[in-house]
């Protein structure tokens, strides 16, 4: 190879890494880091994923000028699908280049899993099924179903329930808290007396109420997503039960005055000032507890363990201890969920109020 071809070698490659470099810096000359949202920002669960991203830009446009990086959100949804989720996390991890994942419901934390393991890259779930961090690079960040069942628990016996009815949407998320209950209700003295599971497209709950009804139960717990939660409660009180509970599913409802007066479990908003700000920003849009704040943090945890430096992932590991907006999170060392605080929350005039935790 003569003294030219190589010049001209030289050259070229000088004017990629060029372009590479240039590719890699944002506005502020600093480098990128790409952090993607993998999400149902549409479909039946968009209450979940808008909120989600809402709560993370509201992190991103707060972060202090003085950080080493610069931070860029790559938003993809997967309308809860796993099939795309699962396209959506290799559109992320192989072609935007992400260095971290955000994901919300237990369905695109599930599907986005195995391939955060097999790519090196962190993805953390703000979603209650522990089993996502049982791989390497997958954390959850929400309350553990055993802390909010427990806390539904002690507030159902509280208000003289002994009794119990659930009904169940076949998702990974009420599955963990169905789990997580049924060892704890014997320790609280009560029973349940009739359970069903019913698939998330089910559109006919005759057969199903009617059973929960024969039951007599003293409180109905309905753990499900909407529309299947509307239906299945409008046709619980027709047959003449108002006695309804759940976990944070009411405020997601498009008609949350059907549940005016009923109580619920959800996460504590320690930081109320968030949802002030949310409502002025976002005014066409319900705030929910059990996303904005958990993405607001997330995506903080995030930066913290990048402008750290070193290995990213050992960063986040090593988070055992964190103040979000939900309060104290924290981790055991030997563990990749986050828990934090449940509190007891009910409808008022088709809003949620936080009631104690």
């Amino acid at each position: 190879m003569n003294k030219r071809i190589i010049s001209i070698v030289v050259v070229i490659v000088v004017v990629i890494l060029a372009v590479w470099a240039f590719q890699n810096k944002g506005s502020s000359g600093k480098p990128v880091i790409k952090i993607g949202i993998v999400a149902p920002v549409t479909g039946n669960y968009a209450a979940y994923g808008s909120t989600l991203v809402k709560g993370v830009e509201m992190a991103l446009s707060d972060i202090s000028t003085s950080t080493k990086y610069q931070y860029q959100v790559i938003v993809e949804d997967d309308e809860s699908t796993p099939a795309k989720s699962s396209n959506a996390a290799n559109k992320l991890i192989n072609i935007d280049g992400v260095k971290a994942i955000i994901t919300t419901t237990s369905g695109s934390g599930n599907a986005v899993k195995p391939l955060a393991e097999k790519a090196g890259v962190i993805n953390i779930c703000d979603c209650n099924d522990v089993t996502i961090g049982n791989a390497n690079y997958n954390f959850t960040n929400l309350l553990l179903p055993v802390d909010e069942m427990k806390l539904w628990l002690t507030e159902a016996k509280k208000r003289g329930a002994k009794n119990i009815v659930v009904l169940n949407q076949i998702h990974p998320g009420f599955i963990a808290n169905l789990n997580a209950m049924l060892p704890q209700v014997d320790s609280f003295g009560m029973k349940i007396v009739y359970k069903d599971s019913f698939a998330g497209d089910n559109r006919d709950f005759k057969t199903i109420v009617a059973k929960a009804k024969q039951a007599n139960a003293d409180i109905y717990l309905v753990l499900a997503f909407p529309p299947s939660l509307d239906i299945i409660s409008r046709e619980l009180k027709n047959a003449g039960i108002s006695n309804i509970s759940t976990t944070a599913s009411f405020t997601t409802s498009p008609t949350p005055e059907l549940y005016n007066g009923l109580w619920f479990t959800d996460s504590t908003l320690t930081d109320f000032a968030l949802k002030t700000r949310f409502d002025s920003l976002y005014p066409n849009i319900k705030f929910n507890a059990r996303t904005v704040p958990y993405g607001y943090d997330i995506f903080n945890m995030l930066v913290q363990s990048f402008e750290k430096g070193g290995d990213v992932y050992a960063n986040v590991n090593a988070i055992t201890e964190y103040d979000g907006k939900v309060g104290k999170i924290t981790k055991a060392a030997d563990s990749h969920n986050f828990r934090s605080d449940a509190s007891i929350w009910t409808m008022v005039d088709g809003k949620p109020v936080m009631v104690t935790n």
